[in-house]
């Protein structure tokens, strides 16, 4: 794969080519570990609370939902596998639509076994890996498709069909054990998913988070990835040169070690603001999460994108609960 600047088309679009509950927010923006935990279960307690800023910049018009088009789904394979797609730079219209759409993003973080020594917040950000199954098997069942951030983009800026009920999963931070305990039961059951990470922590020795050979890993096993910046600063607090040099630097990490465009973002912490917000597209990302809650996407505003907040007591009546279903039986 390269990065080399072609056209290809997307999903019948044209492209240019090159809970619930506020866990509290980091000292700083920073990643301390947790106190008392072993050297393999060492893990930074990533808070990642919803912030109160602003609608972006550029205002939607008022609009109705955008029903979702039927399109058949796709494998993880067929997608993160997929060099034409991998290789997709995408741009932004001139001018945004005025279209929403109903596509639930769900957060999660750890996927692991807690204990005693973590702390409430490290606790709260860890799904046990039964339950994540357990989540994922509702949600297929439940014939939820999970698509991929270029879907999304096409659905949201250029009116592409999506599959009904499509959601999309995303982890942040780049912990190992999603690797290990959320990509094998996201690629048996054909759903795809994206990773955020924190590229100052990728392959420097700290086991709790992924290598950059096991980045490379999970993406070939469907789960695309996007830049959860450097260090995991708050950005709203930092200098315009200072914000953008963690946005373009996480970003070029990525792409130099994947060998394809990255443009997706996770805010740290969820802050963002206006100005955020347009450092972010001045860096070349395309979409970016916030944490603040809804299931609905607005095209006008790519980048303050809503999510769920999924913790360790979400669980699957949580979780249906979150998307507007009924407890299952």
């Amino acid at each position: 794969m390269t990065g080399g600047r072609r056209t290809l088309a997307v999903a019948g679009v044209v492209l240019a080519v090159a809970a619930a509950t506020d866990v509290g927010r980091h000292l700083h923006g920073g990643l301390p570990s947790v106190a008392g935990a072993s050297s393999d279960e060492q893990e930074s307690s990533v808070a990642d609370a919803p912030s109160a800023a602003p609608a972006t910049t550029v205002a939607p018009a008022t609009t109705s939902v955008a029903p979702a088009q039927a399109a058949p789904a796709r494998t993880p394979r067929e997608t993160a596998g997929a060099a034409s797609e991998l290789d997709v730079h995408v741009a932004l219209p001139r001018s945004l639509p005025a279209r929403v759409v109903e596509v639930p993003i769900l957060m999660y973080h750890r996927i692991g076994a807690t204990d005693a020594s973590m702390g409430p917040v490290a606790r709260g950000l860890t799904v046990a890996p039964d339950d994540f199954a357990a989540e994922m098997a509702w949600l297929h069942d439940a014939g939820y498709a999970a698509i991929g951030q270029h879907d999304l983009f096409a659905a949201l800026e250029h009116g592409a069909p999506l599959p009904p009920q499509p959601v999309l999963i995303t982890f942040d931070d780049g912990y190992r054990n999603v690797l290990y305990h959320a990509a094998p039961v996201l690629h048996r059951l054909g759903m795809h998913a994206t990773a955020y990470v924190i590229t100052g922590r990728i392959g420097r020795g700290d086991p709790v988070f992924l290598t950059w050979q096991q980045l490379a890993h999970l993406e070939a096993m469907g789960v695309e990835i996007g830049s959860h910046t450097v260090s995991h600063r708050d950005l709203t607090l930092l200098a315009d040169s200072e914000a953008v040099r963690e946005l373009r630097a996480s970003r070029r990490a990525l792409e130099a070690d994947l060998h394809h465009p990255v443009q997706w973002l996770a805010y740290p912490i969820g802050a963002q603001d206006a100005r955020v917000r347009g450092l972010a597209q001045q860096a070349g990302y395309a979409l970016a999460v916030t944490t603040l809650p809804g299931l609905r996407q607005d095209a006008a505003a790519p980048f303050a994108l809503r999510r769920l907040r999924i913790l360790d007591t979400t669980g699957v009546a949580g979780l249906a609960a979150l998307l507007g279903r009924a407890a299952p039986a």
